[in-house]
């Protein structure tokens, strides 16, 4: 057992700290408030024995496992022990003691504290597995929320891959087809990780039938109306998150991709004839910025040609050092990949979980 006794005028302290070395304990006189909370914070001390009530103040913050105790040179009073109350002291000693009657203090406070402890740590197990149980429910009902995976909208192939670095993920992908003409797909990667990000995603999916049901025919050939759509409405519910998105609008009679791109990097890529395109926009961040526009581009999608987009974690998982050679990585690894299968095996998975992971393939098939 480690004991520190802390003194600024010291005198008392190193008689109580002869004591406690007597007695067998680890024990070490200072004067100094911060060192012993430093100590406290490195996991080497049982107990703090304070001998000053104006350093108690800097005692406050210590770990759960260092108890503290307050000893006075002077006649104890009730105040002086309400007073101590209030800075989570354990017990109030009066000095001098006999060596029988500190040991015994001393044991029974360290006991009592390590009982506590075990109490406070079983506690703290079973919140984890129940706060566990709830987020593997809430990842199920999320992964129920992804579209069918792969999906067939007239000739054109739709995969999906989302890898969320904690149990939830921020990064959502959804592809739907909203008349026999035209679908629509996007990635989103919302601001942050784990439960708070996840919720965002049930908003977007609510988004998503939304569209479905209430699109206006200009938004078909308008993605950057449906941002700005999106946008309006994030600000209108008050998450403090915001979402970068590309969002993609296919028209399949002209064999076209109209898109528009809310910050979402890096930027997505089309593949023609082998020949490898980026699809780069800037956009600001949904969510943000209240009456935002967004720029619609769109670009030729014949058949044989295939689109991928990511979520900015896949530049984790891509060794080269600078992002431009990331970037120039990607669209080769992009160019030679034919399925979602060969283009998830080609990234280096050793790095996954240090962000979400979300990559959307569409491929025009014959």
């Amino acid at each position: 057992m480690s004991v520190l006794v802390l003194d600024p005028e010291v005198v008392a302290g190193e008689h109580l700290q002869r004591q406690l070395s007597s007695l067998g304990y680890n024990s070490l006189c200072i004067n100094r408030s911060d060192v012993a909370a430093r100590m406290s914070a490195q996991g080497d001390v049982d107990l703090v024995i304070c001998c000053d009530e104006e350093s108690l103040t800097s005692l406050c913050e210590l770990p759960c496992g260092v108890g503290v105790v307050f000893a006075s040179r002077s006649p104890l009073t009730l105040d002086t022990a309400l007073r101590c109350m209030r800075f989570n002291v354990q017990d109030c000693w009066e000095l001098p003691l006999d060596e029988s009657v500190l040991e015994a203090k001393v044991s029974s406070t360290i006991l009592r504290n390590q009982k506590k402890n075990q109490a406070m740590n079983a506690e703290l197990l079973a919140m984890r597995g129940e706060l566990e149980r709830d987020q593997r429910a809430g990842q199920y009902i999320q992964m129920g929320m992804l579209p069918p995976n792969p999906m067939g909208i007239g000739h054109y192939r739709l995969q999906h891959k989302v890898e969320p670095s904690l149990i939830l993920s921020g990064d959502f992908i959804d592809y739907f087809q909203i008349t026999d003409r035209y679908f629509a797909c996007y990635v989103a990667d919302v601001a942050g990780h784990g439960a708070s990000s996840a919720f965002v995603t049930v908003l977007l999916k609510n988004f998503s039938r939304r569209l479905r049901r209430e699109y206006r025919n200009s938004m078909l050939r308008n993605p950057g109306e449906v941002l700005a759509w999106i946008n309006s409405e994030l600000l209108d519910q008050g998450f403090d998150k915001h979402v970068a998105m590309f969002f993609g609008i296919v028209d399949m009679q002209e064999s076209k991709l109209r898109y528009a791109n809310a910050a979402q990097l890096p930027p997505a890529m089309i593949v023609v004839d082998g020949k490898l395109a980026s699809l780069e926009q800037k956009g600001r961040p949904l969510g943000l910025f209240a009456d935002l526009e967004y720029e619609t581009k769109s670009v030729d999608f014949p058949v044989g040609a295939k689109v991928v987009v990511f979520s900015d974690g896949v530049l984790d998982l891509i060794s080269e050092p600078t992002l431009e050679a990331k970037e120039k990585r990607l669209g080769e690894l992009v160019t030679r990949a034919h399925s979602m299968d060969v283009l998830w095996a080609s990234l280096d998975q050793s790095q996954l979980g240090l962000d979400d992971v979300s990559c959307l393939l569409l491929h025009h098939e014959s």
